[in-house]
């Protein structure tokens, strides 16, 4: 047995395995998959300057993997911040406009009319300066936005750009990133729910919550060989499969070694003790 492998052991089989007459053991097909992992898109249109990582990279949260041109981007931020300029000046004038009409007003040198127009002015004035600040905020994040970043901590996988190509923001398009972290990983199984409900009723489970309390598993190669034992399933699905009248079941496993990788076909013994001494 490799070291990664025996590192892997030494931290899952943590939790005693009990075997006993009162136990019903059944075995299912299972596969690895990822808990944790991030699809990547582009939030803003450009052409991709350069790519900082390549697939199997592992990176950090936040660690950018790939740069938009900024030219265009930055010119539209120059042209926001000097329009929100020109609309602070504007409401700065507006309010000095409305102060010496009011001053005038009181001492009976400017009608009503004309005290009207400057609150109206003043109103407009604000407006325009709070939508050129919006504006600005648009302009400045779309710059940022040209600095693509991983969401997650994890491994790179299928990368799809490259430097020259036109990026669209589209959520309908394969991601240009997929990061995907391996510790933990999840194990999936699916359980007859016809055998689930018969289980629940023999240990006098009242919830699902409390039935898998009672399970046990242990997790093998597909050649037999032994991952982790005396586990607890972590949660099930809601709802069941129309098609093959089975549930989802999934536990959830450290892999700091990251022996275990998504997609991977494992063997589950899934054990459930009965009378306070539970499988799936």
């Amino acid at each position: 047995m490799g070291k990664a492998r025996a590192l892997l052991l030494a931290g899952l089989c943590t939790i005693g395995f009990i075997m006993s007459a009162d136990a019903e053991t059944l075995e299912f097909d299972g596969q690895v998959e990822a808990v944790h992992q991030a699809d990547v898109y582009s939030r803003v249109e450009g052409i991709v300057a350069e790519v900082l990582v390549s697939q199997g990279d592992f990176v950090d949260a936040g660690t950018v993997l790939a740069r938009l041109q900024q030219d265009v981007p930055r010119l539209k931020v120059a042209v926001s911040e000097a329009r929100l300029e020109r609309a602070n000046a504007l409401s700065e004038q507006a309010h000095g406009r409305l102060a010496r009409i009011q001053r005038l007003t009181t001492s009976g040198t400017a009608s009503d009319v004309a005290l009207t127009e400057a609150k109206t002015d003043l109103v407009l004035a604000e407006a325009a300066q709070r939508a050129e600040s919006a504006e600005l905020s648009l302009a400045r994040t779309a710059l940022d936005d040209t600095v693509i970043r991983a969401p997650i901590a994890g491994f790179v996988e299928d990368p799809r750009v490259r430097v020259g190509a036109l990026l669209e923001f589209s959520s309908g398009d394969p991601p240009i990133f997929q990061i995907v972290n391996l510790d933990p990983v999840r194990i999936v199984y699916e359980v007859p729910y016809e055998i689930r409900l018969r289980q629940m009723k023999e240990t006098g489970a009242a919830t699902a919550d409390e039935f898998l309390q009672s399970v046990r598993l242990q997790v093998m190669t597909t050649d037999g060989e032994l991952l982790a034992r005396g586990l607890t399933p972590t949660a099930t699905a809601v709802w069941v499969e129309p098609d093959t009248g089975t549930i989802r079941v999934w536990a959830t496993l450290e892999n700091s070694a990251g022996v275990l990788r998504p997609g991977m076909r494992v063997r589950v013994l899934s054990e459930v003790i009965r009378s306070g001494s539970a499988t799936q």
